[in-house]
């Protein structure tokens, strides 16, 4: 991947691993992972049994950060969510052998700001292109204020998840079911 000078722009694709180098997720990978991070005991059986079928059913690696868990909120406003690294949609895109390249890059600022992601496919003959708006994206507290990543990282929050969006519907039968948030 690029990262030029003008304001954030990214393109290309990453290198890709040898399939060699893949490592089958199993339940016991899943489990140490959720060990070794001390999240055991702050989920419940449901949310575990959900993160470890996830994890296997998608084969995502958990060590390599390509599933996260995410929990906030507490009582019965608590939440839990199983959340996939963007870099993901990228390697499968990449591994389709169809990917012939992509860029994003931010416009506006503040509520006004977007995000557009442009995917050329070998098999098209025009770009697919996304739009995802900071309004619509930005995730909130309970209370309406922003969290902490998007209030620190607005652009690069809103490119991830325009590059989650577009890749899923630009490669529907690689990425489709991926769980995302």
């Amino acid at each position: 991947m690029n990262h030029s000078e003008n304001g954030g722009e990214r393109s290309g694709s990453p290198p890709v691993g040898n399939q060699a180098d893949q490592v089958l997720v199993t339940r016991e990978i899943a489990l140490d992972f959720l060990a070794i991070n001390g999240l055991m005991e702050q989920l419940t059986h449901q949310e575990r049994e959900m993160y470890v079928r996830i994890a296997m059913a998608y084969q995502l690696n958990p060590f390599k950060r390509e599933l996260h868990v995410s929990l906030w909120g507490e009582g019965d406003a608590r939440r839990f969510s199983c959340i996939v690294g963007y870099e993901v949609y990228i390697k499968r895109a990449e591994r389709t052998g169809k990917l012939n390249g992509w860029k994003v890059s931010t416009e506006g600022d503040g509520e006004g700001m977007k995000a557009v992601l442009e995917v050329y496919r070998k098999d098209w003959t025009h770009p697919f292109k996304h739009e995802v708006y900071w309004k619509e994206a930005a995730q909130k507290k309970r209370d309406g204020s922003i969290t902490g990543f998007w209030s620190k990282m607005p652009r690069f929050q809103l490119k991830k998840v325009a590059i989650s969006q577009g890749f899923r519907l630009a490669f529907p039968d690689e990425l489709g079911g991926l769980p995302y948030e």
